[in-house]
């Protein structure tokens, strides 16, 4: 397998200064990393990272013999005064809070700066003389930013990819930074630069965009990847013994209290202040709630000897003292304050047994901690995950309750809602977050972003449709004239729901439907993007005479015959594979997205999923499914919170424009309704003809090549309503108008 070479600012290991010697250390990127499966990812990984030259040489050389969690070590000796200075003054003094949108704390210092640049160079170094030309080298957060475009500067050919673990912030964040166009120039030579949440990457470009000016992206990839965990590994943790000692241990300290569990390093960025004055106004707020649950707080010691973070534990320790003395009594402790690390087992349990699990960050890249709770649910008695929305983990855990930390009234409500979620829904909610971070593990996070920096993505231009405005004067015109009504469904005739198969179209409409069908100049066909079984569930108990048209014309239903025609060649699905392939990898990367095959299209549903990040990663999908289908008799199309891949032959405007041509009497009047952009292709069919008069409407008021806009599917009824009765204007007075039978309607049938 081809050799990725992961770069980060430490190795997987610490040095153990007493015993003198490597033990494994903690954090997500080590979590994520031993966590990979090489076969699966298709890479062979090898960890290089800094380590100072005040380590016993005997012992570095007996790091590089050994093997870490299966990933051999290269160690990047650095000088030990140069790293502090790189690390305080520059990482942890400009960088860190900087990116985290604490400016107040920002200290600028040249010394801090020729450091950081000493640093970036001696890794660069070290990598250069490692790397092989058929090695991928994937470099990793903040602390290393300027490696990238050292490395191009010598070898341009190398592929180089980068992945910031925490945010990046807004342009006018970023442009503050004195060395913001050095650090720009160095990122944008990367091949892949790869971000947990969309608004990250969205700060990016704006800042690339405003400092460097026009960028050629051609050749880059920039994305999304929130990292994901070692999900069989907390599966694993939670039912081992030692874990289930722990879960014992702990049952009985708890008794009946209801548990929020917060688990957070001590840093500014995790809003533990926030947490306690939230804590501390939900306790004042409902009295009720008093010796009835109590915060677990777990607080890991972090950079114990800078002057802010001692402040910081200060506050906190007054602020924990403080609630327990103003709320407290003798048998209950409002704040359980754990100020060390736990081990795995013992974390394992405290997730377990916790009810919610508290994450009020300020910011936060991602946070781990959330989707670590999450694996170690039980499904019988699950807890809620209560997130801060400026936690990267928001866009991925669909189902977790959202607070700003900064809003503590509403956290206050979002805490008292956590705690008494009902169970079914903790159930089901707990169940699909589960379910996605299962299909969607560490190695996952990996392999999607090693095979995005190994292809070479064009940039594409998506031309948008002016839209046209319209309105109904038109319906004077159709008096004494043969008209053809093609409809569509979902979103048309019926309201979208959540999942497609809830979609049912009213009796109220089939009414409307059958009464303008037995109009002796008006045939009504409706035109549906969904599979024959759906259609029939929604009609087939009715007694009407109009044609249905299945998988965007691909099969038709004759009220003659009562049977479903194919008008598509047998051998023209070749594409399907390849497709649902591609579509199972990027369902997995998206909460609450699903596929439905429908036989001769295929359709990824993203309309549950987290708004931006579907969006973006649709976008990505579209055009790499054109690619694919370049040479294939198939095509793709974007719908509302849909993207579709079918037969070229299964195309509405195919379909309509080979119904009307079959026409012995050639329509006067062709009338076109719908909402998506598969209706727009009935739009483009029937207004390039020259024989006839279009008609056509598009529900919604997105861009469209329609003549005329109905503003939603509520409004729907109304319209056809009005179209009834002008058809019905032009019936003969006196009398009943004759039913029409149901051998009137003639059915197209390519077999």
């Amino acid at each position: 397998m081809p050799r990725c070479l992961l770069v980060s600012n430490r190795l997987p290991v610490a040095y153990n200064t007493t015993f003198k010697k490597f033990t494994s250390s903690s954090g997500g990127l080590v979590s994520a990393i031993k966590g990979l499966d090489p076969a699966k990812v298709g890479y062979d990984f090898e960890w290089m990272g800094i380590l100072t030259d005040d380590i016993h040489q005997e012992d570095i050389e007996e790091l590089k013999k050994t093997s870490h969690g299966s990933l051999p070590c290269h160690p990047i000796i650095i000088p030990k005064s140069s790293y502090d200075a790189y690390y305080n003054l520059y990482c942890n003094n400009v960088l860190w809070p900087l990116f985290h949108y604490e400016r107040n704390m920002v200290r600028h210092t040249q010394e801090g700066w020729r450091a950081y640049e000493e640093v970036n160079r001696l890794v660069a170094e070290a990598i250069l003389e490692e790397a092989k030309d058929t090695d991928t080298i994937w470099i990793h957060d903040f602390q290393l930013l300027l490696v990238p475009g050292m490395i191009k500067d010598k070898r341009p050919k190398l592929k180089v990819g980068f992945f910031l673990h925490i945010p990046f912030p807004s342009s006018e964040i970023f442009r503050e930074l004195p060395q913001r166009k050095e650090i720009l120039i160095s990122l944008i030579q990367c091949d892949q630069i790869g971000f947990h949440d969309l608004s990250y990457l969205n700060h990016f470009r704006s800042s690339v965009g405003r400092i460097m000016g026009d960028v050629n992206e051609t050749g880059k990839s920039w994305g999304v990847y929130p990292i994901s965990i070692d999900t069989e590994h907390f599966i694993h943790l939670s039912t081992q013994p030692e874990t289930l000692e722990w879960i014992e241990r702990y049952r009985k300290s708890k008794k009946n209290l209801k548990w929020i569990l917060g688990v957070d390093r001590l840093d500014y960025i995790k809003g533990l202040v926030l947490k306690l004055q939230a804590f501390r106004a939900f306790l004042k707020r409902f009295p009720e709630e008093r010796e009835k649950v109590q915060l677990v707080q777990i607080v890991i010691p972090s950079r114990t000897e800078v002057p802010q973070y001692k402040s910081l534990k200060k506050e906190i320790e007054q602020m924990v003292s403080s609630i327990n003395g103003e709320f407290g009594s003798p048998a209950w402790m409002p704040v359980q304050y754990i100020y060390h690390s736990v081990s795995e087992p013992e974390l394992s349990a405290l997730y377990q047994l916790s009810d919610v699990l508290n994450i009020s960050s300020r910011r936060d890249g991602m946070n781990l901690v959330s989707l670590e709770y999450v694996m170690s649910q039980n499904d019988t008695t699950p807890g809620v995950v209560l997130l801060s929305e400026f936690a990267g983990a928001h866009s991925t855990l669909s189902y977790a309750l959202s607070i700003n930390p900064w809003n503590i009234a509403d956290t206050v409500i979002k805490m008292k809602e956590a705690l008494h979620h009902p169970e079914v829904k903790r159930k089901k909610e707990m169940k699909a977050m589960k379910e996605f971070l299962t299909r969607y593990t560490s190695s996952d996070w990996a392999k999607f972003i090693l095979e995005d920096m190994a292809m070479e993505p064009k940039k594409k231009e998506i031309i948008k449709p002016m839209p046209l405005n319209g309105h109904f004067d038109w319906m004077k015109d159709i008096k004494g004239k043969k008209i053809v009504f093609f409809c569509d469904l979902d979103g048309t005739l019926a309201p979208i729901a959540p999942h497609p198969k809830d979609v049912k179209i009213s009796n109220s409409t089939i009414d409307l439907l059958q009464a303008i069908s037995e109009q002796k100049n008006c045939e009504f066909v409706v035109v549906s993007g969904r599979d024959k079984e759906f259609l029939e569930e929604q009609f087939l108990d009715f007694d009407f005479n109009f044609p249905l048209a299945a998988c965007h014309g691909a099969y038709c239903y004759s009220p003659v015959d009562s049977q479903w025609h194919t008008r598509i060649p047998q051998d023209s699905t070749k594409w399907k594979d390849k497709v649902l392939e591609v579509l199972e990898l990027y369902s997995l990367r998206t909460p609450e997205s699903f596929i439905e095959d429908k036989g001769h299209a295929i359709t990824w549903h993203y309309r549950n999923s987290p708004r931006d990040f579907a969006e973006f990663l649709a976008n990505k999908l579209f055009f790499e499914l054109e690619e694919i289908l370049a040479n294939q008799p198939a095509q793709v199309t974007r719908g509302k919170k849909v993207i579709e891949v079918k037969s070229i032959h299964a195309n509405k405007g195919f379909f309509v424009q080979q119904w009307v041509q079959s026409k012995v009497h050639q329509p006067d009047f062709v009338v076109a309704v719908g909402d998506d952009t598969t209706d727009e292709d009935m739009f483009s069919a029937l207004q390039g003809r020259k024989d006839i008069k279009p008609i056509c409407i598009k529900i919604g008021n997105e861009d469209t090549v329609a003549h005329y806009l109905i503003k939603d599917q509520l409004s729907v009824n109304q319209f056809l309503e009005k179209f009834l009765e002008a058809l019905r204007d032009d019936e003969p007075s006196g009398g009943d108008k004759p039913r029409k039978s149901k051998t009137s309607p003639q059915v197209l049938i390519h077999t």
